[in-house]
């Protein structure tokens, strides 16, 4: 369960609360003004969102590439065509 602790009750109980994180896995939201503006998570925690959001993009990447390949198959354009520009454009 996540908690909230403010900058300047975060700020000199740091170890405490790196501690208490690296063992429950639980999070700690950091607010500033009472706005949330951090949050302090387990390490291996932040290894997998960050692993996920890059699979994300990739996949994203992937869906678009499928999508112009479809639609450029479906006008007539062969990839032969689009490398030939691609190579012309560079050449400017």
């Amino acid at each position: 369960m996540e908690r909230i602790a403010g900058i300047n009750e975060a700020r000199p109980k740091l170890t405490q609360l790196i501690n208490s994180v690296a063992a429950d896995k639980s999070a700690v939201i950091i607010t500033v003004n009472s706005e949330p503006k951090a949050v302090l998570i387990d390490y291996e925690e932040y290894r997998s969102l960050k692993q996920t959001r890059d699979e994300s993009k990739r996949l994203s990447i992937k869906l678009a590439l499928a999508d112009l390949r479809s639609r450029a198959a479906a006008a007539g354009i062969t990839e032969e065509d689009v490398a030939r520009e691609i190579k012309a454009y560079r050449s400017k």
